[in-house]
C-alpha cells in the first residue's frame, strides 16, 4: 500500500472513530494543540530599543507526537519566531516571539497575531483536517521625539552693548506628526542649570521659530538676536542653547549642545578716557554722555574767555 493510500485510510479511520465516540472522547482523539503566551500586552522602549520579546508555548494533550506549524502576523510590527516545533505526547514546548517596531512605526496600539496549526500527528499529515489556534497580543508603541541643534559655529564673540546675532537649524525625528516651538535659552558659564537671564541680556528675535515634523522628520532654520549689557566691567562668558517647548529649562553649557557666547568689555576711545564708557564719570554723576559733553564744551569756552580777559587786561 502506497503512502497516499495509507494516509487516506488513516483519515477515514479517524473520521469513523470520531463518529463512533461521544463528543468528549472525539476531542481527545482528534489532533489539536493548546497555544498560550505569557503576556497579552507588550511595550517598546523607543527610540532606545526597537525590540520586544514574549514567551509562548504549545501543549500537546494527546498521547502521540504532533508537528506544529507556527505563524505570525501584524500590519506594522515585524514579528519573528520558529516556523515549526514538534511536541511529544502529553508534553509542552516553549518558544520565543520577537517583535520589532522601527522608528517609523507610528505611536499607538498595534495588533500582533501568533497562530499554531497541527500538520502531523504521529508522523501522519493531518493539516487538512485540523484548525488553527490563535493568540492576539497588543503591542504598545510610545510616542518619541529626538531633536538636535546645529549652530554652524562654536563661539560667538561680541562687544558689550552689541547685539549677539546668529542663525541655527533645529532638526527633529519622531513617530508622530506634530509642531514644536523652538526657544532660546541662556546659561552663565560654570552654572549647573539655567536661571534668570542677567540684566542687559534680552531675546529680541523678530520671528517665531517652529519645527514641523511630518512623515518622520522635520527641520527649521531660524535667526536669533540677543542684546548684551553695555556697562560691563568684566568680560562675560556663557552659552546660548536651543530647545523645543518640551523642555522648560536647560542644563549646563557642558551638558547641552550649545553655542558659546563671549561678551568683552567695550574698548574705550581717546575721547572716552575717564569720561564716557563703562564706569565713567558721567555714569557716576547720573547724566548721559551727550549732556556731559555739552557741559565740558561750555566749561572749555568759559575757561578760554576768562584767559583772554586776563591777557588783554595785562596788556592794557
Amino acid at each position: 500500500m502506497g503512502r497516499r493510500q495509507r494516509v487516506f485510510s488513516i483519515s477515514i479511520l479517524l473520521a469513523v472513530s470520531l463518529l463512533a465516540y461521544p463528543i468528549s472522547s472525539a476531542q481527545q482523539i482528534f489532533p489539536s494543540i493548546e497555544l498560550d503566551c505569557l503576556e497579552s500586552e507588550v511595550e517598546f522602549d523607543l527610540p532606545d530599543s526597537e525590540i520586544s520579546t514574549i514567551q509562548c508555548s504549545v501543549e500537546n494533550p494527546h498521547t502521540y507526537s504532533e508537528k506544529v506549524e507556527l505563524g505570525y502576523g501584524s500590519a506594522d510590527i515585524i514579528v519573528t519566531g520558529p516556523d515549526t516545533i514538534t511536541v511529544e505526547g502529553g508534553a509542552k514546548e516553549s518558544f520565543e516571539v520577537s517583535m520589532r517596531a522601527g522608528n517609523s512605526v507610528y505611536s499607538g496600539n498595534h495588533e500582533v497575531n501568533v497562530s499554531a496549526h497541527v500538520t502531523e500527528a504521529g508522523g501522519i499529515p493531518v493539516g487538512i483536517i485540523t484548525g488553527s489556534e490563535e493568540v492576539m497580543i497588543t503591542a504598545l508603541v510610545p510616542e518619541w521625539v529626538s531633536c538636535d541643534a546645529n549652530y554652524g559655529i562654536g563661539t560667538l564673540t561680541v562687544e558689550a552693548g552689541q547685539d549677539a546675532t546668529f542663525s541655527a537649524s533645529y532638526t527633529c525625528e519622531s513617530n508622530k506628526n506634530q509642531s514644536l516651538d523652538v526657544e532660546l535659552h541662556l546659561v552663565t558659564k560654570g552654572a549647573s542649570q539655567e536661571s534668570m537671564w542677567p540684566s542687559g541680556f534680552n531675546d529680541i528675535s523678530d520671528q517665531d521659530c517652529r519645527v514641523e515634523i511630518s512623515g518622520g522628520d522635520g527641520v527649521v532654520n531660524c535667526q536669533f538676536s540677543v542684546t548684551t549689557p553695555s556697562n560691563l566691567e568684566d568680560s562675560w562668558s556663557g552659552c546660548l542653547i536651543l530647545l523645543d517647548e518640551r523642555t522648560v529649562g536647560s542644563m549646563s553649557c557642558d551638558e547641552e549642545d550649545s553655542l558659546e557666547l563671549v561678551v568683552n568689555v567695550k574698548e574705550s576711545g581717546i575721547g572716552d578716557i575717564g569720561l564716557g564708557g563703562n564706569g565713567s564719570i558721567f555714569e557716576d554723576l547720573g547724566v548721559s554722555e551727550e549732556t556731559g559733553l555739552y557741559i565740558i564744551g561750555g566749561g572749555f569756552v568759559l575757561v578760554c574767555a576768562i584767559g583772554l580777559g586776563f591777557y588783554f587786561r595785562r596788556r592794557g
